[in-house]
């Protein structure tokens, strides 16, 4: 399920792309290896396919317009080949995220399917108000992580009522990245003997970026009580945690932090 906005009609699509990078013996290998992993550990992890956009300040207003009259366009040709859900970040960051089964799904360009019925030449005036919008914005693929993620009712992404988000990215070296997914087992191991009323979910990075991180995401209700719920997590954890977090530390090439909501405004799940 390929929702890529970029280079729509100005410039070569994902799936060019796609096809020059596959002439690469190299970058297939380590493309087919991925692949393989996730095949065969498919019950613990879910890739999915990110639209990043890296809106201007100035711009939101009008962005999240052009964003909701796709929509509507999509909603009034009931388009099925299409879906995604929206994180809007506080850094005016916008993730378009897709559940993707198999890497074949890159080379498909499902806003074909609007462009034939709404005309390609309207939906090309949809995508070019998006231009003047950001300067920067791609597509890349994450792994959820089920087995390092916390979440004892069952794994879900955008759980009923709880739409705020912390986004913690963690940075690992090759070299790190062992001790560090053993530091994020042991503190799955507390959270599952404190029975924490916090949840959170495990990503790493895949195709499409450079380096590596993990992304630890936490969800809440809003700001204050996402706040006050840690805040009763940390001292439910006692002495245990800190000694845990001193490890996680020690691994982490960098880190960083931001904040979002997911918005269901801006996201597409059609009807069947």
């Amino acid at each position: 399920m390929n929702f890529s906005r970029k280079n729509y009609k100005h410039k070569k699509s994902i799936s060019s792309l796609m096809r020059e990078i596959f002439k690469n013996a190299l970058l297939i290998t380590l493309i087919l290896s991925g692949f393989l992993a996730l095949a065969q550990d498919g019950s613990n992890q879910q890739a999915y396919l990110v639209h990043e956009d890296r809106v201007k300040p100035g711009m939101v207003e009008e962005y999240e317009q052009v964003s909701k009259d796709l929509i509507a366009a999509c909603k009034e040709n009931n388009i099925q080949e299409l879906n995604w859900m929206t994180v809007s970040q506080d850094d005016h960051t916008y993730l378009y995220i897709t559940p993707m089964e198999k890497f074949a799904e890159l080379d498909v360009n499902n806003f074909s399917f609007l462009a034939d019925k709404m005309g390609k030449d309207k939906m090309s005036a949809i995508f070019d108000r998006f231009n003047p919008c950001y300067d920067e914005h791609g597509d890349y693929v994450i792994y959820l992580h089920k087995d390092l993620s916390y979440q004892p009712e069952g794994i879900n992404p955008n759980p009923e009522g709880k739409y705020y988000r912390k986004f913690m990215y963690d940075y690992v070296t090759p070299s790190d990245e062992k001790g560090y997914v053993e530091a994020l087992n042991e503190i799955k191991e507390l959270f599952v003997k404190k029975n924490s009323k916090m949840n959170y979910r495990i990503y790493s990075t895949g195709f499409g970026i450079m380096g590596k991180y993990y992304l630890i995401v936490i969800e809440g209700e809003d700001p204050v009580k996402f706040e006050t719920l840690a805040a009763e997590n940390w001292e439910g954890m006692g002495e245990d945690m800190m000694p845990l977090v001193k490890k996680i530390r020690a691994r982490v090439l960098r880190s960083d932090e931001k904040t979002g909501w997911m918005r269901a405004d801006l996201s597409y799940l059609p009807k069947k």
